[in-house]
């Protein structure tokens, strides 16, 4: 068994062997300015309490567990053994005779939702092998600080598996007259990530990061470096090590001493860093943002002029700044209760697991949040994830070339993914299929409700890959487009690479196909397109016994692809629930005498084909196969990501069953009137009131009658509603708490969005504010949205243009309008009030730009 491991050993780098502290810094130690030290490993732990294990036990279960088991441990002494093996490792780190910081380090730190900072001890200022020694147990006694095991307690750990490694490193002996403190190389606080935030004092650090003391503050610009702002505090004291009159003179715990000194009056108001010391921090942080890949919480300290990295650690909470960016394309419309409780724990569930597998540190706080039923993203989160590109690995050829293992290692999950996702997709269509055709008749009502319940669990376990291969398709793409602009200028690269994804077979491209032959069905017979003409919207469906082949043919499709939804929010009924919006577009089709996107495709096919024989001929050898390995999963991808959408709809239909039954049932019991409005009560008051009504089942509290247990949810449904209703009559704060201001996007004489697909056209638009105006769309319109979906497919082919108020280059919208070869501008804000119908724009979507006539 190996009880300790050198910083720079690779096994020291393994959050199991050295815990959150000690593996975080072994990785810092291979290029930062980490003081030496070694790692006693959490397998040395695990022998040292092995015959304590049934004691340990046994006090499990007495009233104070975590108090008698942190005695048990401090009273067991340390084996001899290990004092050598600690000499050993000391003198290989450079250590004999140092005073060291010995510091836990529990496994259990940067796990998903644990934060386990201050939560263990720290030793200062030891000296000598047997202090070590005992300072590593005691170390292992605070793994059973009461605070430490009532945290897990909360987590639902099992406190039995929690293991402890222990730091010792190089006590970087900070004067009174020196600084130490922390930096984060983005602002937490005020969710700024252009700047280092810096808290200082004098002495050692623990002043600052035990947060009792006052300190100074700095931020620093991370472009420059320039000081943008500074409070500085009255700091009467710094904390110092004292050095005994004997290195084997103890204090209370078998430890050299720290000293608390009083700071004269010119001091205590003195910035504790210099400019230049400001600077030299903040290009710290960022060094060690750049070798982890992410943004950090470091500790620091000066001696003399050295400065030195102490620890480093994600920042994975940021103050939220709440805006439509993130969310406005996923969720463009207000969203009832119900559905975002029941979505909302998967979504993030899913987050966390994607973070997990591209090697991100997990998110501690809310991604998406609702906020006056409008879905409101953490712009923070996605500056502060964003973007997290291997770009060191894909800087130029030869490090392509170097990192060829190192890129085989880290993304090999990439290649496995879709397999991963393709074989475990049957079982949720069963039981998609199974929870579908449960009956629900002779259930109770917290039967139906356990029923909505499943049928959100099942969709939590599917979806929990699903952000992956959304993100990794932006991964994908990125790393393309970074491969070709090393090669040829920027331009060329964007046309390179649209041209190498420009044939990429969909699940929506085939459906559209089918929506194209069924318009042709239409289209061969002149009295159905006069019928349909005649009869828009629902009127339309009560003609199709008219024309039984068609009808037969349309049930088909219906019965396929039914569960395509209109709206995200499962309140809002799908393609088989309002077949007229679906009737409009095949009508819509039919109006077209040549499918454009089919006569181009051949040519597409082509194009891309000779593209990519181009581009790896042009490629060096020993990089082909990564290259043409890239180009086909950047593909891979966006076929996958289409297709996990088309098949995460598949829940709306038994969800809305379910809810149904679920709403007749207060409908019965006298809380609500319309059964729909069961979408509108929160979950957790919802929850609570079922259970309530379980009398005598042993699951309810059997004090309140059925009627007086649901009562109170009148009320929620009613102002719900309400607040919902208003929320669809108008257009949301862009930022949350912050009105738009005229001319934010404004540049001159036209409006700046984002290029969705190239092209140009002047023309009149007409605002589409959801499916009903469909069949009022004129031919040859400019199509204004707030976003799109595939049940808007139709629309594209009778448009000129797209203008949506959100989305980017990857939205369903701009890869439409590309297919199509349509100019289309994404992200104008407002555009759906910002516009009226009749009114003549030019949209640019080379330019990404939109200028009113």
């Amino acid at each position: 068994m190996t009880l300790t491991l050198g910083f720079t050993d690779p096994l020291a780098t393994e959050l199991a062997t050295s815990g959150g502290k000690g593996a975080s810094l072994a990785r810092s130690a291979q290029n930062l300015p980490v003081p030496g030290g070694f790692i006693v490993t959490a397998e040395a732990y695990t022998q040292f309490v092995a015959p304590l294990q049934s004691r340990v036990t046994e006090l499990m279960d007495t009233q104070h567990p975590a108090e008698a088991i942190g005695d048990l441990i401090r009273s067991t002494p340390v084996p001899d053994s290990w004092l050598a093996d600690f000499a050993a490792a000391a003198q290989a780190a450079g250590l004999s005779d140092e005073a060291v910081a010995v510091r836990s380090s529990g496994t259990m730190e940067d796990l998903p939702g644990a934060a386990f900072a201050g939560q263990h001890d720290t030793y200062l200022g030891v000296r000598g092998t047997k202090a070590i020694a005992e300072a590593v147990r005691d170390c292992y006694a605070s793994l059973w600080n009461p605070h430490a095991f009532r945290y897990r307690q909360q987590l639902g750990v099992d406190q039995l598996d929690a293991k402890m490694a222990v730091v010792v490193q190089l006590m970087v002996a900070v004067s009174a007259e020196e600084a130490a403190g922390v930096a984060f190389s983005v602002d937490p606080v005020r969710g700024n990530t252009g700047e280092v935030l810096i808290n200082a004092a004098f002495g050692l650090g623990e002043t600052v990061v035990g947060g009792e003391e006052p300190v100074d503050e700095f931020r620093i610009a991370r472009a420059d470096g320039t000081q943008i702002a500074s409070e500085i505090a009255d700091k009467p004291k710094a904390l110092v090590m004292s050095e005994p009159a004997e290195p084997s003179e103890p204090d209370g715990h078998g430890h050299a001493r720290t000293t608390v000194i009083h700071l004269g009056e010119d001091q205590r108001t003195r910035p504790a860093l210099t400019p230049e010391q400001a600077q030299a921090v903040a290009q710290l942080s960022v060094r060690a943002e750049d070798h982890f890949g992410f943004p950090q919480d470091i500790e620091w300290a000066f001696n003399g002029d050295d400065l030195f990295l102490l620890q480093s650690r994600p920042i994975t909470r940021v103050a939220p700044r709440w805006t439509r960016d993130e969310s406005a394309e996923r969720f463009p419309t207000p969203v009832t209760p119900l559905t975002w409780d029941l979505v909302e724990a998967g979504f993030h569930y899913s987050l966390n697991h994607s973070f997990d597998l591209m090697g991100l540190p997990p998110f501690d706080d809310k991604w998406f949040v609702m906020r006056d039923f409008y879905i409101y993203g953490n712009q923070t989160a996605v500056d502060l994830y964003a973007g997290r590109l291997p770009t060191k690995m894909l800087s130029s050829v030869e490090t392509i070339t170097e990192s060829l293992p190192e890129i085989a290692s880290q993304f090999g999950w990439v290649q496995e993914l879709p397999v991963r996702w393709m074989r475990d997709l049957d079982t949720y269509l069963m039981g998609i299929g199974r929870l579908s055709h449960e009956p629900l008749e002779d259930k109770s009502l917290a039967q139906v409700w356990d029923h909505v319940i499943a049928i959100s669990d099942l969709g939590t376990e599917y979806f929990r890959p699903n952000i992956a291969i959304s993100l990794t398709q932006q991964t994908l793409y990125g790393a393309l487009s970074h491969m070709l602009e090393i090669a040829v200028d920027k331009e060329t690269a964007q046309l390179v690479f649209e041209r190498l994804l420009a044939s990429t077979e969909t699940k929506t491209s085939q459906v559209n196909a089918e929506l194209w032959e069924l318009s042709r069905t239409v289209r061969s017979n002149p009295e159905m397109v006069s019928t349909l003409r005649s009869n828009t919207g629902e009127a339309g469906l009560a003609v199709l016994d008219d024309f039984p082949a068609f009808f037969d043919e349309f049930a088909t499709f219906l019965a396929k692809h039914g569960h395509r939804e209109l709206d995200f929010d499962a309140y809002h009924p799908t393609w088989v629930e309002a077949p007229h919006i679906v009737l409009d577009q095949v009508r819509l089709l039919a109006d077209r005498e040549t499918n454009a996107s089919a006569d181009s495709d051949l040519e597409r096919k082509v194009l891309q084909a000779e593209t990519e024989r181009a581009v790896i001929n042009a490629a060096p050898e020993k990089l082909r196969y990564l290259v043409q390995e890239v180009i086909r999963l950047a593909r891979a991808y966006t076929a996958l990501d289409d297709l996990e959408h088309y098949q995460t709809t598949r829940l709306t239909l038994p969800m809305r069953r379910a809810l149904c039954e679920l709403g007749r049932r207060l409908v019965d019991q006298g809380v609500l009137t319309d059964p729909m409005d069961a979408y509108f009560i929160n979950f957790e008051p919802l929850d609570a009131a079922i259970r309530a009504t379980e009398v005598g089942t042993g699951r309810g509290d059997g004090q309140l009658s059925p009627a007086e247990a649901l009562a109170g949810l009148t009320g929620i449904a009613e102002k719900n509603k309400a607040g919902y209703q208003e929320a669809v009559e108008r257009t949301p704060e862009w930022e949350h708490g912050r009105a738009s201001e005229v001319g934010d996007d404004t540049d001159g004489d036209f409006i700046k969005g984002t290029a969705g697909s190239p092209g140009e056209v002047t023309g009149e638009v007409f605002v589409v504010h959801s499916p009903e105006d469909f069949s009022s769309f004129p031919d040859g319109a400019i199509l204004v949205a707030r976003t799109t979906n595939p049940a808007w497919t139709a629309l594209f082919y009778q448009a000129s243009g797209i203008i949506t108020e959100s989305g980017g280059a990857l939205s369903h919208g701009a890869v439409t309008a590309r297919e199509l070869g349509l100019p289309a501008v994404m992200a104008i804000r407002d555009a759906t009030s910002r516009f009226t119908s009749g009114q003549t724009v030019n949209v640019n979507g080379s330019n990404g730009t939109v200028t009113p006539n």
